[in-house]
């Protein structure tokens, strides 16, 4: 007898293309358990990402998000029956690499997506788009990425270059915004609420879910302190760059911080 993943879960969604996109996760999940096979979504939101992963578990699934980029927002969701070895390579991911025809031209980001999806793609064949030093890179799924190749020429009124990119892109460093938080304690959960100006409960909520990396490892105990030089990231949200922290005459401490804020394209 065949698998059929419990539908219930889509009326979470109120709009019909997110319900569309949720129903297709759905259908993917029973191909997962009913074949044995390992599977790919499309590059999901945070939010579908978030909704994703939560069904996976559930249902006892190895999974694994990739976008094409170190921390990247929007990912492909490889989905596997537990015990699989997975693989980032498994995603499908290529990597675009586009720059204007006029050297002295730039591009936005608005023009880059807005002209691909005048080529007739969907969002959710598009992943991030990041600027590097000399051009922008565009993550998208390997099966489109030879029409891209082929046919686009132009991006708002630039015209432009466009090549695969194989090897590590150079990605420019997002540009943060520096302040200072003053805080009762230095522990993650106290300087996570205040940096992102959130309650405490929902930084430990966020930390206890597995969102916070430090310098890349996952941090999911609430009491950890924060030290001079750590790079905190909170997934869907942003990061935090840490400076350096002094004392304040009220016996609060103040920390000196760069928060660079998700885009979430």
């Amino acid at each position: 007898m065949k698998h059929s993943t419990d539908r219930s879960g889509l009326g979470f969604w109120s709009g019909k293309e997110l319900r569309l996109e949720a129903a297709h996760i759905l259908d993917l999940v029973d191909i997962v358990l009913n074949e044995e096979s390992v599977q790919v979504t499309t590059f999901l939101s945070f939010a579908m990402r978030e909704w994703a992963e939560a069904l996976l578990r559930k249902e006892h699934l190895a999974l694994m998000a990739e976008g094409g980029f170190p921390e990247a927002e929007r990912v492909r969701i490889i989905i596997a029956p537990w015990g699989e070895t997975l693989h980032s390579t498994d995603a499908n991911i290529s990597l675009l690499w586009v720059r204007p025809a006029n050297p002295r031209a730039q591009l936005e980001h608005r023009q880059i997506l807005g002209s691909l999806m005048g080529l007739g793609f969907r969002r959710d064949v598009l992943g991030d788009i990041q600027a590097g030093q000399k051009g922008q890179y565009i993550a998208t799924t390997a099966e489109i990425a030879p029409f891209i190749l082929d046919h686009w020429t132009q991006a708002g009124r630039e015209k432009i270059i466009v090549s695969l990119f194989r090897d590590k892109p150079d990605v420019l460093p997002s540009t943060g915004e520096e302040r200072q938080i003053t805080v009762n304690s230095s522990r993650l959960d106290a300087v996570v609420a205040n940096a992102f100006g959130v309650s405490r409960s929902v930084a430990q909520e966020w930390i206890t879910q597995g969102k916070l990396r430090r310098d890349g490892l996952v941090m999911n105990k609430v009491d950890i302190k924060v030290q001079p030089d750590d790079m905190i990231s909170c997934r869907g949200q942003g990061r935090i760059k840490v400076l350096k922290c002094t004392q304040t005459r009220k016996d609060r401490t103040a920390w000196q911080i760069v928060l660079f804020r998700s885009q979430r394209h």
